[in-house]
Order: C-alpha cells, then sequence, then structure tokens
C-alpha cells in the first residue's frame, strides 16, 4: 500500500486526476489529510473527488507497490514534503 499527499486545487485538477486514476488497474482511495482511514473515498469517482473540494491537502492511498510509478503518474498533484 503507497500512501502520498497530494493537493487539488481546482475542478480541472480533480477531473484530470480522476480520469488519470480510473485507468490504474488497482483501488486508489483519497481522503483529508488529518482524517481517520475509515473516511476515505473513491479517487476514481468523481463524485467522490468534487465532495473533497475544500481540502486543500488530501493523503491518497493505492493498493500497489509501485510507488515510484504512482508517483510518476501523480506527479503534478503530488505536495512537497
Amino acid at each position: 500500500m503507497a500512501e502520498l499527499k497530494v493537493s487539488l486545487n481546482d475542478i480541472e485538477s480533480m477531473q484530470a486526476f480522476t480520469n488519470i486514476v480510473s485507468k490504474l488497474d488497482y483501488n486508489v482511495y483519497l481522503r483529508p489529510e488529518g482524517d481517520s482511514e475509515e473516511t476515505k473515498l473513491n479517487a476514481k469517482s468523481h463524485l467522490s473527488v468534487m465532495s473533497l473540494v475544500f481540502y486543500k491537502r488530501l493523503v491518497l492511498s493505492a493498493q500497489t507497490d509501485d510507488v515510484i510509478g504512482l508517483m510518476a503518474t501523480l506527479q503534478p498533484y503530488l505536495l512537497k514534503a
């Protein structure tokens, strides 16, 4: 399981992000930073991602061991540590 911090700043970035993660062949989830794991939402769902519009910092969880590939794919959305 990989965890990355991401930011989606506007509706266009949310739509583009959802289109990208929808093509991945493993589960991807988002939750507001600081929230418990129980609040995770399906990152492949436009409606779920749009519900996070007021959160500036999100935690992405992906069921993959290819963290480098995931980071390369999502580079425009990653937060600096």
